[in-house]
């Protein structure tokens, strides 16, 4: 809390702010919304009840602050916090401001997000597919070097982003559909615990990483229209040791339609199919994640 004037400020309030900085820059804990840490290395030193808190130590508080606060808003404190000049020359004023850029940064509202230019968006695997019927399977599985670095990943806002196009300019109506059914959704982004969609139409389950378990569940849906609704699109998603398996699914499940004299056609889909998944990675002078290392799926029908 805000110190009053005359009051002195050393240890315990230093510790304060400090801990603050450890939970949003330390090791990562907590689940879901409750998570925290970006796994970053902390330049302010932890301090014992009585020592004497000096102008160096304030200072490399203040360095936490401002790369934590930039990584989330995509620049500095604005007015600059200040540095200290002497071992004394904690004010009010000065320590004041410290907490109360170190507050906002620590609030669940602002721990997950990124600003403009602290991040990097990654190719995982973009994949194409032509003249094609059946289940096709998109399967990437995204690994970090560890458990903490996977959170870290997300904790620091990273996400997952997955979508998939259909180009085709003929008339063929079981294509026709294809292209409408992979773009209802649009884009699909996945953060720590949310998934979003771009498109206006599919069924999106909310759920992200942290509410990953490992069996798969379906984060987006969308079927085909009539006469082709036996048809479906989903991403399904669900946790591996250190990461995340993400699978696009695209089941063409349609036995063939009455066209004319003879048996029904089962026609395949034309055009180019395109799966893409890329990531969103927290990257910069101010917090860099790991990347992941990306693989493909046992089930995996894309080359």
């Amino acid at each position: 809390m805000p110190v009053t004037i005359g009051q002195t400020i050393g240890e315990a309030e230093y510790t304060t702010i400090r801990s603050g900085i450890v939970l949003v820059m330390g090791t990562p804990g907590g689940t879901g919304a409750g998570a925290s840490g970006y796994n970053q290395s902390i330049a302010s030193s932890a301090v014992s009840p009585g020592d004497k808190i000096t102008a160096t130590a304030w200072n490399t508080l203040k360095t936490d602050i401002d790369k934590a606060y930039t990584h989330q808003v995509g620049s500095a404190p604005s007015p600059a916090l200040a540095t200290v000049n002497t071992d004394s020359g904690i004010t009010k004023t000065i320590h004041d401001a410290l907490e109360t850029a170190t507050n906002f940064i620590k609030d669940a509202g602002n721990r997950f997000t990124i600003g403009s230019g602290q991040s990097t968006t990654v190719s995982a695997s973009s994949k194409t597919k032509t003249n094609w019927n059946g289940t096709q399977i998109h399967d990437i599985t995204f690994t970090w070097a560890s458990a903490n670095a996977v959170k870290a990943f997300f904790n620091a806002g990273g996400k997952l982003v997955l979508s998939s196009t259909l180009s085709y300019t003929g008339s063929e109506a079981k294509t026709l559909d294809w292209q409408s059914t992979v773009a209802g959704p649009g884009v699909v982004t996945m953060n720590h615990v949310s998934v979003s969609k771009t498109g206006a139409s599919g069924t999106v389950i909310n759920d992200g990483y942290y509410d990953l378990d490992t069996t798969a569940r379906y984060l987006v849906s969308k079927t085909g229209t009539n006469p082709y609704s036996e048809n479906d699109y989903q991403i399904e998603a669900r946790s591996i040791t250190n990461g995340v398996r993400i699978r696009l699914i695209y089941r063409d499940d349609d036995t063939g339609d009455q066209t004319g004299l003879g048996p029904p056609e089962d026609e395949n889909v034309q055009g180019t199919l395109t799966s893409a998944l890329s990531y969103i990675r927290p990257t910069g002078s101010n917090v860099q994640t790991d990347a992941p290392t990306i693989a493909f799926g046992a089930t995996n029908t894309f080359t």
